[in-house]
């Protein structure tokens, strides 16, 4: 397994998602600065804003899976299932080079509803 470029996939990844959080965080935070006065503006206004710090939490939970990978990777145990240690599928680490699971692991902590 090429770890060398997970790890530049993954940087790629942080610095993307880092700049997308802080835009959106950004983005919801002057809508609500400039917040309108009339009543159905102020609505859509606070709407837009909602579904930015939305997109910032959601970008902002995936770069701390993507950061994890990364200290995976400096620790030597990237690629392997946290559970189990046993390898990931490579195609699933190319799809999600974050993923800490094997599709096994994966499938029965959805199943469980077990939050990862």
């Amino acid at each position: 397994m090429d770890i060398e470029k997970y790890r530049q996939r993954l940087l790629e990844l942080e610095r993307q998602l880092t700049d997308r959080t802080n835009r959106a965080a950004d983005q919801g935070r002057d809508q609500l600065i400039d917040y309108p006065h009339d009543a159905a503006d102020a609505s859509v206004a606070t709407e837009t804003a909602s579904e930015a710090f939305t997109t910032a939490e959601l970008d902002s939970a995936t770069l701390e899976q993507v950061r994890a990978a990364l200290d995976r990777i400096d620790g030597g145990t990237f690629g392997r299932c946290v559970v189990d240690g046993k390898p990931i599928e490579e195609k699933r680490l190319d799809a999600m080079p974050w993923t800490p699971y094997c599709l096994e692991h994966q499938a029965r902590m959805e199943a469980e509803g077990t939050p990862e």
